[in-house]
């Protein structure tokens, strides 16, 4: 690891790895960080994408595609259900990623394109002058780093640690923070070629339910449960996803 580069980036998710690859592609020096060992390891994702947005940024590659949706299905309280199609919603509806997949191959990419990837990596504050950050302290098999660039760019989360450390108000009240839970399911009978959405109060309040195939007979099925309707005294987001796997997928 050197001393200074032309960008730094701190964090190895998708948009780390686009920022770096497409910094390295014009030409700069530039540093990739993450502090897991493994990129894109654990999933915390559905990992449902728009088909537009993720052909704008990226070239489709068939070994991280598990499936190709046609069509959306949102299911009302009552269970009336309503369709968006690709032909009524006059685009193309998603994919589902295998992400572990997804992102080590954006992290490739970018090292492809010239950036130097560095795992088991952290940043532990920013070095900051007069005012302007002019790189960040890292972290790498317990030894400290003070490396300089004249970007550094904060691709560590919804809550960046980067953005609060250089001044920014990242933190979330929890009217607006869904609390989640997600299993992986198998053996129910599930269309893999359409995406499913419940909502209601009763099924997830202030959120949903979704239903995500995977191929091989395969989905991933989460809840997103507003942060103020739970925690204590209050029924767990994996509560009301239990009692929705066993009334819906009871074979699963």
């Amino acid at each position: 690891m050197k001393d200074t580069y032309d960008v730094l980036v701190i964090g190895a998710g998708p948009a780390g790895s686009i920022a770096a690859r497409t910094a390295a592609e014009k030409g700069l020096d530039v540093l990739l960080i993450e502090k897991r060992q493994e990129i894109g390891d654990p999933v915390r994702c559905a990992e449902g994408v728009n088909k537009a947005y993720l052909k704008k940024y990226v070239e489709i590659d068939k070994r991280w595609i598990c499936a190709d949706l046609n069509a959306s299905h949102i299911y009302a309280p009552d269970g009336t259900k309503i369709e968006m199609a690709e032909e009524i919603s006059g685009g193309e509806v998603g994919y589902v990623l295998e992400r572990k997949v997804f992102d080590r191959a954006l992290a490739e990419q970018a090292a492809e394109a010239g950036a130097e990837v560095r795992v088991k990596t952290r940043a532990t504050g920013l070095i900051i002058e007069d005012g302007f950050v002019k790189g960040a302290r890292l972290m790498h098999l317990g030894k400290e780093y003070d490396v300089r660039a004249k970007i550094v760019i904060g691709a560590d989360g919804v809550e960046s640690k980067v953005g609060r450390w250089a001044g920014i108000d990242t933190s979330l009240k929890p009217i607006d923070i869904e609390t989640c839970a997600q299993y992986l399911i198998a053996g129910a009978n599930i269309d893999q070629h359409h995406c499913e959405f419940y909502v209601g109060n009763e099924i997830a309040p202030g959120g949903y339910i979704w239903v995500f195939p995977k191929g091989g007979g395969k989905a991933n099925v989460g809840i997103g449960v507003l942060g103020s309707k739970a925690g204590k005294f209050k029924p767990r987001p994996v509560d009301y996803l239990d009692r929705f796997l066993e009334k819906k997928f009871p074979d699963a």
